[in-house]
Formats: C-alpha cells, structure tokens, sequence
C-alpha cells in the first residue's frame, strides 16, 4: 500500500478525473509525488527510530500488492546476518533427512528419519544428545509420521508419554505402525544398570517403555494398511483428543479413532492441479485443543499448505462431514513442500523448502509467515545460512527458541542442526497493524500540507484498508461436468444459479456451496441462466435453440420452441418479470411474454451473433453487444437504437450497465474493457492487463468498482475513478467464463473451463 501510494496509484476518484484534480491543487502528478515521496521519507525518520525503542527494529518496510493480498516485507539494515540469526548446534550423531520430532519438556525427540533407524533425545538445556532405541530392523523409514497421543485426564509421571509412528515408503511398501511409552532418559531417579540405559532402555519391571511397539499387544492393528503413507502427516484432535486426522498422497484425508483403533471417515481433498499431497504442512487452526476438549466442541479446524493448495479444513464430528475452503495465495510466495514448519501462536512459519515446479532454482532458504486470523503472508529478509529441504521445524517449551533439524542440500544428506529465536520474526509482526495507523498518518499530513479540500479524500484510508484486505477464495463447488458459461446471485444474495455446457442448471446456497436443485431439460450446450427478480423462476437459453423458463417449485416450460436454425446465447429478465429478452446467432433480439409466450417484439440491428443483452434497472432501455464490435442501446418501447458505441477491434463478449444507468462497462475478444458515457456516447477509459480475450465483466453495486474476468486465467479488480488494477485472482491452468457480484458486494462467484464455480469473498 505504501509503495502504491508513493507512486500515486489507486486513487479513488468519484466524480473527476486526473487532470481536474491536479488542477484543483494547482499542482502536476511529479509535483505530487515529489511531496508524497518526500512525506514518507519525513514518516520514515520519524517513526522508524521512535518505534524501534520499543521492537527493537531498525529498517524500512513496504507493502506490494499481490495475486490475492498484500505481502509484507520486512527489510533490516544489515543484509549478511544468517550466520548470526540461525546459531549452529552441535551436530547430529547422524546424517538425518525428513525425521520426525515430538516436543517433551526441555526434550526433542528424534524418531529417526529416511533410511535411519536411531532415535535419539536432545536436551535443550544442556544441549547434548543421548540415545532412545531404534526402531525394529523390518521397518524401513521413507517419510513417516510421528505424533505425541493426548491424555486428558494427565499423566501421573511428567516425564512419560505416548508416541504413536506410522507410515510407509513409496506405494505402501514397508508399512508400520507403532507406539513407544517414552520415559525422559534424563531421569537419573530411575536405578537402572547402566547398559540396559545406555542401549535399549527397557527398564525391567516395565519392559515395554523407550522401545517401539505395536499399537496392540493382542491384534496388530496397521493404520492405512492398503494406502500409499510416503510424506503422510497427522494431528490429534475431536472433541475428546481421540482423533487421529490423517493426510496422505493422493489427496487423502482420513479419520482414525484412537479409541476404538478404526476408521470412521475418508474424503478427497480440493488440491489444486491434482497434485500429490506429500511432505506437506498439517496443523490444527487452534492451538488451544484442550479448549475445545473442556467446552466439547465438535468442530475440527486444519490447516494444510502444499505447492500451490492452501486448505482450511473443518471437520464436524457430529455430522461426520468434511468442509474444505482455499485460502489465498499469493505471486510472491512460490510453490513449496518438505519445509520446516513451526506454529507460533497466531503464525505459522515455514523455513526453506523444495519447489518441484522451478528445476533451476528449487531448494529455497528463505522464510516465511502466515497469519492465520489476517490471512496474510510475511517474507522476511532473513534467510537460513543456506538452501536447505527435507528439515524438520520445532520450538522449545517456552516458545523462545526454534530448532532446524537436520535435512538436504540436495548434494548431500546432513547432520545440521541450528535454533534461532523466536521474537527475532515475532517482533517484526506488528508492523501489519502499524502499517493501518501511518496510512491514516500520511493522509491526514497530506490533506493538511497540500490544503485539500476533496470529500472523498477523508474516507480514503478506509478505501485502501478494504483493498488491501481483498477477495480470497472462499469454496469451489463441483458438480457440473463441463465448462461452466454462465453465473448469478439471486436478488437476496442466498442462491446462486449456474449453466453449463453438461446440457443442465443448478442452485447453490451461497454460503455453505451446498448443491440445492437440479434442472434437466436442454440437449445442449446451456449459454446462460438467470434468476427473475423476486428469485421464484429461472429463465435459460440454450444451444439447441430453445428458451426454456423454470420454476423453483414446479415444472419447466419452454417460451420459445426449438429451432435448429437459431441458437440463443443469451438471455435476461425485465425488471418486473413480465418478459424476458433473447439475443441470438441471427443477429437479432427477442422479447417475450413470460404468460403468452409469444414474441411481442424483435430488435434489427447488429449484423452478426448478438452475444448479452441486459435491461436498464427501470425497464425503458436495452443494451446488447455483439460479434459485428458494437454496443447498442435500444428504446423497449420503439425498438430503435438510441446510441451505438464503437471502439473495440473484435467481438464485444459482455455489456453492462452501471448501477446508476448513466455508464456501460464493455469487455472483447481484443483483451480490453472499455467504460462509455451513456450520455455522451463516448469512451472514457480503457482498462488494459488481461493477455488474453475478457469473457465478462461487471460493477460493483457502489459503482466505483468493476471486477473482470478472462481466459488468461485470471480475475481482476478495477477502480473506475482510476482505471488502475487493484487486484488480481488467479484460476490455476484454466479460463474463467463468467462472472457476478452479490447485491451487498462481499462476495462475487466465478466459473470456469474446468467444470467448477468459485465462491470468492473478505
């Protein structure tokens, strides 16, 4: 936001243009930036030392708009200090890659690794390694998963506790799953004969503790005994800490009860790109579990992060159902797995990592953060000494300290193990919070050293607030089983209606994305589908030549039979629901009695495909486009053309009104969006950024905003006053058809050539 606003971009401007405003300051764009530029620097020398009293933080920040929101960079001012923010441990007793550790007091665990075997204790205090056991020789150890099992009611002995290992190598082989009563080998109450201590650790009344196990003396019970488990990863969580929440390749997610030993629950995760889930992040959204055990809350949250798939993942145990959102992603943070992941209150922080998409520069050793109650990513500046991989991530009891464990360079295997401090990357955090404050600095410095007298200018920072925090993807909806062509809010913003080249119509409940009705009918390509106003009918237009008018509690009936000669490509309600027009493959558009079916009027105009038509808010005026690269706006009552808008190069694909009918927004095959005046009859602005043709476009209900959408893949938000992007949301790999904004303007929903519906909100 900083940066944007230096460069003086993402001016909302309502009612003037660039060359009024500078006129009202007497002053050009450079003289504007010039004082802005020199603002920030004066904020800069200001803030900067007076807030470093207190976090001890020296350096300037910016924040730089991103696919889905912004991402805060955090800048010090000496750039080669690595080696002294990550301090270098005593090595490993091994060379150790994709271990797995388990937090015990002033303990961490290492329950072995790839092709190792050992599992030793580290003593964070006196920093020394000591020997465990090692896991049974038949076990063979290739990305396994150990996690500490709950006792709500305590342990009678602190220093004892439960570990339960699980897992496989590639395609199953190897399985294993077993459970190993841990007592602290740093005990020295225990009187125990040295070699027993020292190598196996099997106390003699209680042959059982510090040796690996299976799960049950009497049957051995092997927890995903026909799955692929390479990479798998687990948390314990439910309503009494007795479940077991299991992700693994494909796209797996399993729930096993640690009390009965069985599966209760499978379903398939939403990854982006089909892609296998393995070596991943898995943490519960809460690290308050024991909350949720005394208040006996039924619900479960996860987070999942692999490559490019961000999921929220609830589970209800009462219902025994799955519900799964994407969180937002973002350009500047790449595609990333087998990293070291450490949950520090609200942020998770992810160092390292292996990106399978960049074959030239793979292995990272930055760090990042996330924020889980602001969805918002942070890449600070510092980075590990070295690219590193396949390591393992865990604080120490107090949250002081976070230790590196072990990994790859992809060279070699190593025995590194290095810690750095926690508030080095946590004190840096409330700089998100601080950026809202000097945003209101700046501007109020602004109004009061440039005079600006603008009623607009007042509200601006809450403008920049609600753009920074921008649209992320709430759900995905699957069902259909074709390109989706055609979406829309009904007029209470609860349901949503899509068409689909898959010949079929169906509603949605907006918010929880639960399939409502299903409407078959077409033997073809359905174009569109939309709600009348008072959200009882749904009127359709179909490639096999029919307009068909559907009734949410009743049968359908068709307004226009078919003809093979005529496709219709697209089709509206009037405002009062009486009629509803057509426009279609023989240049020509319809309107319809909803009662008489019969054809009242047609519209001679365009001389090739008429592909949207839309009727003004007060029912009087009806705007189309067409393939011949015009907009046309017609009298209902005369059928004559009004005005005729001329400016794009090809096919105009969408035209719509502005929520006031005094704008059209336009979009084409020619990669533009273009606002006229209806008035005037003229362009105002072209907004030019999508590479590829804009399949649909519309404002917002304020007006001051139109959201886009193309076969470049991508979404993106204008501000009209400006004509500058404000954001931009990305479908991984395929085009985005169509298009709508809720009525209150919080949500906006998508469809695209992959079959699926994108529900898209704060």
């Amino acid at each position: 936001m900083f940066c944007c606003l230096i460069e003086g971009k993402n001016l909302p401007n309502k009612s003037i243009n660039n060359s009024s405003f500078c006129a009202k300051l007497k002053l050009n764009i450079k003289q504007v930036k010039r004082v802005l530029s020199f603002l920030c620097v004066l904020l800069h020398s200001i803030f900067v030392p007076l807030f470093s009293q207190f976090k001890k933080f020296q350096g300037f920040f910016y924040v730089q708009r991103t696919t889905f929101f912004p991402v805060v960079h955090l800048f010090k001012n000496n750039n080669n200090m690595s080696d002294q923010i990550f301090q270098r441990l005593i090595d490993l007793p091994f060379l150790l890659k994709d271990s797995q550790c388990v937090l015990h007091n002033d303990e961490i665990l290492i329950c072995g690794g790839s092709d190792e075997q050992r599992c030793y204790s580290y003593h964070t205090y006196t920093r020394e390694y000591k020997y465990i056991t090692s896991y049974p020789s038949r076990v063979r150890l290739n990305g396994h998963c150990v996690v500490k099992l709950v006792d709500n009611n305590n342990n009678k002995d602190s220093n004892q506790i439960t570990l339960l290992s699980f897992g496989s190598c590639m395609y199953g082989i190897h399985r294993h799953t077993l459970v190993m009563k841990y007592v602290s080998v740093w005990n020295k109450s225990k009187k125990l004969k040295e070699p027993e201590f020292c190598n196996m650790w099997r106390p003699l009344m209680e042959p059982e503790i510090c040796s690996w196990r299976p799960l049950d003396d009497k049957k051995e019970i092997i927890i995903g005994t026909n799955e692929d488990y390479q990479g798998v990863r687990a948390v314990v969580g439910g309503s009494n800490n007795h479940l077991l929440f299991i992700t693994y390749p494909r796209n797996n997610i399993s729930v096993f009860n640690l009390n009965i030993l069985r599966f209760i629950k499978h379903d398939i995760l939403p990854v982006l790109n089909n892609a296998c889930v393995q070596y991943h992040c898995f943490v519960l959204k809460s690290e308050h579990a024991q909350e949720m055990v005394k208040k006996k809350r039924t619900k479960t949250e996860m987070l999942l992060f692999y490559q490019n798939t961000r999921l929220l993942i609830q589970y209800n145990e009462y219902k025994k159902t799955f519900k799964s959102h994407q969180l937002p992603a973002c350009k500047d943070i790449p595609p990333f797995n087998r990293c070291a992941y450490v949950r520090i209150n609200d942020i998770i922080l992810f160092f390292g990592g292996y990106n399978c998409e960049d074959f030239t520069n793979n292995i990272f050793s930055s760090v990042y953060g996330y924020s889980i109650q602001k969805s918002t990513w942070i890449k600070f500046e510092y980075t590990l000494p070295s690219p590193l991989y396949c390591c393992f991530g865990i604080s120490n009891k107090d949250n002081t300290y976070i230790h590196i464990i072990g990994g790859s360079n992809h060279k070699r295997t190593l025995s590194t193990h290095m810690k750095t401090k926690v508030n080095i990357f946590r004190d840096s955090l409330p700089l998100v919070i601080f950026i809202s404050l000097l945003i209101k600095f700046v501007i109020q410095h602004w109004i009061r050293t440039l005079k600006i007298k603008l009623g607009w200018i007042n509200d601006f920072n809450k403008i920049i607030i609600k753009y920074v925090r921008g649209f992320k993807l709430l759900l995905i909806l699957q069902a259909h089983e074709d390109t989706v062509s055609s979406v829309e809010f009904s007029a209470d913003g609860r349901n949503i209606v899509s068409a689909s080249y898959d010949h079929t119509i169906r509603i949605w409940d907006a918010e929880s994305g639960k399939q409502l009705q299903i409407f078959r009918g077409h033997t073809d390509r359905v174009f569109a589908a939309r709600f009348s106003l008072d959200g009882r009918n749904i009127v359709s237009c179909s490639n096999d030549g029919t307009i068909r008018l559907w009734n949410l509690n009743a049968e359908n009936k068709v307004l226009q039979p078919k003809s093979d000669s005529n496709k219709i490509l697209s089709v509206n309600f009037s405002p009062d629901g009486k009629y509803v027009m057509s426009g279609s493959k023989d240049n020509t558009i319809g309107l319809l009695g909803v009662d008489s079916k019969i054809e009242m009027k047609q519209f001679s105009g365009h001389s090739e495909d008429v592909l949207s038509t839309q009727f003004s808010s007060d029912g009087k005026m009806i705007l189309s486009s067409s393939s011949d690269k015009t907009i046309n706006l017609w009298n209902v009552e005369s059928g004559k053309i009004l005005k005729q808008f001329k400016g794009h190069f090809d096919s105009v694909t969408r035209a719509r009104f502005s929520p006031d009918d005094k704008f059209i927004v336009s979009c084409s095959l020619d990669n533009t969006i273009r606002i006229w005046n209806i008035e005037t009859g003229k362009e105002l602005k072209i907004l030019k950024g999508h590479s590829k043709c804009v399949n649909d476009v519309k404002y917002f209900p304020d007006g001051q905003t139109i959201v886009s959408c193309s076969s470049d893949n991508t979404i993106k938000l204008w501000n009209v006053g400006s004509g500058k992007k404000i954001q931009t949301l990305k479908e991984d790999y395929h085009a985005i058809k169509c298009i709508d904004v809720s009525p209150n303007g919080s949500k906006m929903v998508s469809g695209s050539t992959n079959c699926n519906i994108q529900i898209w909100g704060y």
